[in-house]
């Protein structure tokens, strides 16, 4: 708090971005006279409970526990955690914190992303680990403003670029103009980024964060992917994190990679098979064994199941290598480096839920001393018929989640109910739509 008043007595920021973390892993709040918050507010802003209990379209879930008419929609309590305090760069004068949710009482919210999040981490520190984590984010690029792509209803969109662009120098240097105000102000907002390429789709790209403590991650990740959709917007563009926008084109991955440290140093090296330690065996392990169980914080729309299919760069199946990128997990870096790297997830995935998915079945790998579902793979996983394939849809996903013991056992059960009505909801909005495939198979054919 000491910083954001020596920023707001020299006058360096007049504005405060007070926010939570929604179910969708975005930034939900209020923006703040920096003055008034620092003399009213610095204990926490109320905003409504129903930020935990509505869709991506805002559109009010019934059956939640949690929230619903059958308790009002009263308020949350969101506390600033000031280790998360930085500038807003884009904008004037403007600065950023994030928040914890509390109730009335000041008491955990269960389904809070964040808090979902601090539980595992805490799980691990009990166990004496640190866990660091670092996603590889892509997205598409459009020349379309917000309201030129709404107008055309998301149809027929014009890409940055025509043509596949994978590691194009040429196509990054094209895009630099917006991509590299990413990447110029992105630090100044106290993200750390690797750097960013050109990916396979048409106008599509990709940044890579530098690794870093799973909670600040978590919150990086969210507050990057809110950040890169308002400089685009800003300059008149507009990008896409969805997990599959157009059936033609390839998907938007998240791949996330993760390590544990114990005593300052990395716990996942060792002198087993591969160079493997058995805490990094046990913790892949874990995060195999419960892929499905978790599949709905991995992928939690209907559209992320799109992406997943035979030979597209996506994991169609449980199965894990090395230097590969056919299976859906595997083995990176060498010695202090090593990690393991999660190509599940889709662009669209919540980065708490992601991450806490990740951490809770790994650490449950290493109690149950869990070992790697199948071979290691070497050549295409995509032709190993014996390994688990993942949830195809939602409502598979989610089924396995509600009925799953240890999903109850690693989150809580309120987490699980909560979560699976959520998946059921955005189902059910689905199934109530007649889509253009529909038509364009149905229509004068049938």
């Amino acid at each position: 708090m000491e910083r954001l008043e020596q920023w707001v007595r020299e006058g360096a920021v007049e504005t405060v971005i007070v926010a939570g973390i929604d179910m969708q892993g975005r930034l939900y709040g209020k923006r703040c006279v920096a003055k008034a918050f620092l003399q009213y507010m610095t204990g926490g802003i109320h905003t409504c409970d129903c930020n935990f209990g509505w869709d991506i379209e805002r559109q009010l879930i019934d059956g939640l526990e949690f929230t619903g008419w059958h308790k009002g929609y009263g308020d949350m309590l969101n506390v600033p955690d000031w280790s998360t305090l930085r500038l807003w760069p884009w904008f004037e004068k403007t600065a950023l914190v994030l928040c914890d949710t509390r109730d009335h009482a000041g008491g955990e919210i269960d389904v809070a992303p964040r808090t979902i999040l601090a539980r595992q981490v805490a799980k691990a520190a009990a166990l004496g680990f640190e866990v660091k984590m670092a996603p590889e984010l892509e997205f598409f690029l459009f020349k379309e403003t917000i309201d030129s792509s709404r107008a055309k209803r998301y149809n027929d969109l014009e890409p940055a670029s025509r043509y596949i662009s994978d590691y194009s120098i040429f196509r990054s240097s094209m895009d630099d103009w917006v991509l590299g105000e990413i990447r110029r102000l992105a630090p100044q907002a106290g993200i750390e980024l690797e750097g960013n390429k050109a990916e396979w789709g048409h106008g599509q790209v990709e940044f890579n964060l530098v690794y870093d403590e799973a909670t600040r991650m978590a919150d990086n990740h969210a507050i990057f992917k809110n950040a890169c959709r308002e400089i685009a917007a800003l300059n008149g563009v507009q990008l896409t994190f969805m997990a599959k926008w157009n059936s033609e084109h390839s998907g938007n991955g998240c791949h996330v990679h993760v390590s544990l440290w114990k005593d300052g140093g990395p716990a996942f090296p060792g002198t087993g098979e591969h160079h493997m330690s058995p805490t990094m065996r046990h913790f892949l392990g874990g995060m195999m064994h419960l892929a499905k169980d978790l599949q709905v914080f991995l992928m939690p729309n209907v559209n992320s199941y799109k992406r997943i299919e035979p030979l597209s760069f996506a994991p169609y199946s449980v199965a894990w290598g090395g230097d590969n990128r056919t299976p859906s997990f595997r083995i990176a870096g060498h010695g202090p480096s090593m990690r393991l790297e999660n190509r599940i997830a889709g662009a669209d995935a919540n980065a708490h839920l992601l991450y806490s998915a990740m951490i809770g079945s790994g650490l449950y790998g290493i109690e149950h001393k869990l070992e790697p579902i199948g071979p290691y793979v070497t050549g295409n996983a995509y032709d190993i018929k014996t390994n688990p394939h993942l949830h195809r849809t939602l409502t598979e996903a989610a089924d396995a989640f509600e009925r799953s013991t240890v999903a109850r056992e690693i989150l809580g059960g309120a987490v699980v109910d909560h979560y699976t009505r959520v998946a059921r909801w955005e189902v059910e909005q689905f199934q109530k739509y007649v889509t253009d495939w529909e038509r364009n198979r149905y229509f004068e054919l049938i």
